[in-house]
């Protein structure tokens, strides 16, 4: 199960009432890395659809991961990096946060979500200080 990369289809919601900064993406928790690929949703303001763009994220990037539930289904993802020049290019991040709303057949994917970033977390965490460790016993 958690070998298997999980998948999370999301958008979030304009900043303004407009419509002007719509995103639109995918969530991809890999082995190694998480990859966030996004885009601005064509409207009025810019004519169509822009390009794709991808961020790879190692797992130690990731401070804090949320499920939201409303009515007994995940219907947010609240999604937090450390360095926020990460997320700098999406309109809709705040310091390194974003929210995204879980398309509907995401949802059963992103039940698995919890689990795995815990996982992945403490192997990273874990990793870290074995390398502190190590660099204290060759001083």
């Amino acid at each position: 199960m958690l070998t298997d990369p999980v998948n999370i289809n999301f958008h979030c919601p304009p900043i303004d009432p407009l419509g002007k900064d719509e995103v639109i993406g995918k969530l991809r928790f890999l082995p190694d890395h998480v990859d966030l690929s996004w885009r601005m949703k064509g409207n009025v303001f810019t004519g169509g659809k822009s390009e794709m763009i991808t961020i790879d994220l190692p797992y130690g990037e990731i401070e804090h991961v949320e499920l939201v539930k409303k009515w007994w289904k995940i219907r947010k993802l609240i999604f937090r990096v450390s360095n926020p020049k990460l997320l700098g290019e999406i309109p809709v991040a705040n310091m390194g946060k974003i929210i995204m709303e879980i398309d509907d057949r995401s949802r059963q994917e992103a039940e698995k979500l919890e689990s795995l970033i815990d996982f992945k977390r403490s192997i990273f965490l874990l990793d870290a200080q074995e390398e502190r460790l190590k660099s204290m016993r060759e001083n």
